[in-house]
């Protein structure tokens, strides 16, 4: 067992840990110890702790000492604390005593004054309450109400004394009691006298009837329901009317009725029909030129009044009213349409004549001087009755085309005017309306779009429609009939827009020209085909310009004049016997013209090309050459109109030209006439550059002489390369071997041509 020696041994002794830390798990060394061992232990440590508490007094005497001294001090200190809070406690009783009492005086005499105030004020309105209404002046003005300035005054006193009367209660007061019942009376009547001149003046327009009202309503603080109650009421007269205007019934067979039985329906009697139709148009236009119009005739005048009396929450009441009417007019032209078959035919088949009447009510309510309101139609209201119209419309304007082509054969003039006429009505009706007239003549686009589809689908497009060997074969034939009736149609709807023009839509006339473009690339792709085979066939005339010898020749044969050359013979006899075959058939000459006019400049094209590569050309040659440029415009006159070459691309017909009078001079007038000109739409340098190597001797190759092409083959070299300065460099290829040639051998001078020939070739600079 340790020993307890110190304060430090009982700390870390085991068996005194469980007397500092109760909540410690309790150890077991007490069972180890005996009862006289445990309390020797005890006493020990007893005798330690006593020890240490002599040893800390004796230490610390004089700190305990001081410590003591202060308590008493401080007892002194709080006895003398007691004392003056107690004085202060008796203070406080007397002063709350001085304050409570005057406070409850204070406040009994204030309730007082309240009471005698509210009851002087109570007094003062009863007062005021008799005074209003039992004095003369009120009785005066109530009776001579049919005066505007005595109801409007009677009106602002009957307003004081109800708010005389709300704002106070006066309940349980007998002597107001009678009063009370007495003011509502006196409101009802001049409401009533007040609504009774609104009424009247709305209806025979009288501003001064209309403007007393609205004051009255005013000064009795009811104008919103009173106005709400005028808009409700023009409502209503037009649901009625309208109602009663759309419920139609046709008549049945009175005697088929009576032996009506199973499997019988009643047949509406004849020429019943018409007769209710024309009684629902009658009452359509009843509801809309009369009540409607006079209803927002009212209105407006309303919120003028309105407006001129300042109440600025009224402003565009009549446009909220029109919307209101526009909704309701919705609501029972739907209902009554679906309620009756007859009258919802009515409204679709004769939409334009439903529409024109909201056109008129709307152009009727704008040409007033004296309109506010914008009256725009919503196209909700119109919208079911126009779709169906215009479902029909375009039924009408597709079936004559699906019609006319259902059978083998081609359509006749008769009914393309049939078509016409359709057409015609179709436009006619919508006019009322841009609007509608912009969708109907989308729907005639539509309708000439499927006339060129049909017209396609019915097209040769096998060789024999192409061909220009022979005279025009049935598929040719086919084709000229199916372009002109393109022509006859676009023709004929040109008219009719012609006679529309002021009243067709800007829109609308812009979609019918633009569908009748197609029935012009139509008929271009009809001559597309024609035009490649009559451009080809010309391409092979001119080809066997290099196989005529004459160019070759000397002198004339036999001293014969000179004369144009057989190619050129033939070359014109084809133009001329392709134009009056297979071109003069086509009534649409603008189209045939502007083709021609691209067959003839390609025709100058490639003679001046195949011209200019013709080798060897010998004087004779040449003069024979330029004798057949001047029958080149014989031969392309039938191709242009009129036989005016003017109507040509001026560039092709300049250089045919401008090449005839260069090639009567010398090479070296050309070269510099060429570069004088150059870039001022004169004879391209390539071409006369081409035509040099026609005197050149046997070493200079032409360039598709060096290259080992065909002049076929160089001519759609040049067809693909339209540069000039590409042009320039493929002979200049050829004009730089024949110069390494030339040096190779030792040959001591060029050629005299080939000076000329460089400096046209070095003009490929000049281009980018």
């Amino acid at each position: 067992m340790d020993e307890i020696v110190d304060l430090h041994s009982i700390e870390n002794d085991d068996y005194f840990k469980q007397f500092f830390d109760p909540e410690a798990k309790q150890n077991d060394i007490h069972k180890l110890l005996t009862v006289a061992q445990q309390l020797k232990k005890l006493g020990k440590a007893l005798e330690v702790l006593d020890a240490e508490l002599h040893k800390q007094v004796y230490t610390n005497h004089n700190d305990l000492l001081s410590q003591v001294t202060w308590v008493e001090k401080i007892e002194g200190i709080l006895s003398t604390m007691q004392t003056h809070v107690q004085s202060l406690l008796s203070a406080v009783e007397r002063l709350r005593g001085k304050i409570v009492e005057p406070f409850n005086r204070i406040e009994a005499h204030t309730k007082i004054l309240t009471r005698l105030h509210e009851a002087s004020d109570l007094l003062r309105r009863v007062g005021r309450v008799q005074h209003l209404l039992h004095s003369q002046k009120l009785h005066s003005q109530i009776s001579n109400s049919a005066q505007s300035s005595e109801i409007i005054k009677a009106a602002k006193s009957i307003h004081e004394l109800e708010q005389l009367m709300s704002d106070t209660d006066l309940s349980g007061l007998d002597i107001v009691a009678d009063d009370q019942q007495a003011v509502k009376t006196h409101k009802i009547a001049i409401q009533r006298i007040a609504t009774h001149a609104l009424n009247q003046g709305l209806q025979t327009s009288d501003s001064d009837q209309v403007s007393t009202a609205i004051q009255v309503f005013d000064n009795l603080d009811v104008l919103s329901k009173a106005i709400e109650t005028v808009e409700k009421s023009a409502l209503s007269e037009i649901d009625k009317i309208g109602r009663e205007a759309l419920d139609v019934s046709l008549p049945m067979n009175q005697d088929i009725s009576k032996r009506s039985g199973p499997g019988r329906a009643a047949i509406p009697a004849p020429g019943s029909s018409g007769n209710v139709r024309l009684r629902l148009w009658e009452s359509l236009d009843r509801l809309f030129q009369d009540i409607v119009y006079n209803q927002c005739v009212q209105i407006e005048l309303l919120e003028r009044i309105l407006l001129e009396h300042h109440t600025k929450e009224f402003d565009g009441f009549s446009q909220l009213f029109w919307n209101k009417v526009t909704e309701l007019l919705a609501k029972i032209l739907i209902e009554r349409s679906q309620a009756s078959s007859f009258v919802k035919q009515a409204l679709e088949g004769e939409y334009p004549k439903f529409l024109r009447v909201f056109l008129d009510l709307r152009k009727r309510l704008k040409e007033r001087t004296q309109s506010i309101g914008t009256y725009t139609i919503g196209r909700d209201i119109l919208q079911p009755f126009e779709n169906a119209y215009l479902s029909r419309s375009i039924s009408r304007l597709l079936d004559p085309v699906h019609t006319m082509f259902s059978s083998d054969s081609t359509p006749s003039h008769d009914e393309i005017d049939s078509l016409i006429r359709t057409i015609t009505s179709e436009l006619s009706v919508s006019l009322i309306d841009e609007s509608l007239s912009t969708i109907v003549a989308r729907n005639v686009g539509k309708a000439i779009r499927l006339f060129c589809l049909k017209c396609e689908q019915g097209l040769i497009t096998t060789g024999e429609a192409s061909q220009v060997i022979d005279s025009s074969t049935p598929g040719q034939l086919i084709n000229v009939t199916l372009a002109n009736l393109l022509y006859y149609l676009a023709s004929q709807m040109t008219r009719v827009v012609a006679n529309l023009a002021g009243s067709l839509p800007t829109e609308g006339a812009t979609v019918i020209a633009t569908a009748l473009d197609d029935t012009n690339t139509l008929t271009k792709n009809i001559l597309t085909p024609l035009m490649l085979s009559i451009t080809d066939a010309i391409e092979s005339i001119i080809l066997t310009m290099h196989d005529d010898p004459e160019f070759r020749e000397s002198s004339s044969p036999l001293g014969r004049e000179i004369a144009c050359s057989l190619y050129m013979r033939e070359l014109q006899g084809f133009i001329l016997r392709s134009v009056t075959t297979f071109l003069a058939p086509y009534k649409n000459q603008t189209v045939v013209g502007e083709c021609c006019n691209i067959v003839a400049s390609r025709c100058i094209e490639l003679f001046v090309r195949h011209a200019c590569l013709i080798r060897p050309l010998t004087e004779y040659g040449r003069a024979k050459l330029i004798i057949d440029f001047g029958q080149m415009e014989v031969a392309v006159a039938p191709l242009c109109r009129g036989g005016h070459l003017g109507s040509l691309e001026q560039q092709q017909y300049r250089t045919l030209r401008a090449l005839k009078s260069l090639l009567a001079l010398s090479a070296e007038s050309m070269v510099e006439k060429v570069v004088e000109m150059k870039g001022e739409g004169g004879v391209p340098a390539s071409l006369i550059l081409l035509h040099l190597f026609s005197a050149a001797p046997p070493e200079l190759q032409s360039p598709h002489q060096s290259a080992g092409w065909s002049i076929n083959r160089l001519s759609q070299w040049l067809d693909n390369h339209p540069s000039e300065k590409d042009r320039l460099a493929l002979s200049s290829g050829t004009l730089q071997r024949y110069e390494s040639t030339i040096r190779q051998r030792n040959i001591p001078s060029f050629h005299p041509l080939f000076p000329l020939m460089m400096k046209l070739a070095s003009l490929a600079d000049d281009y980018n």
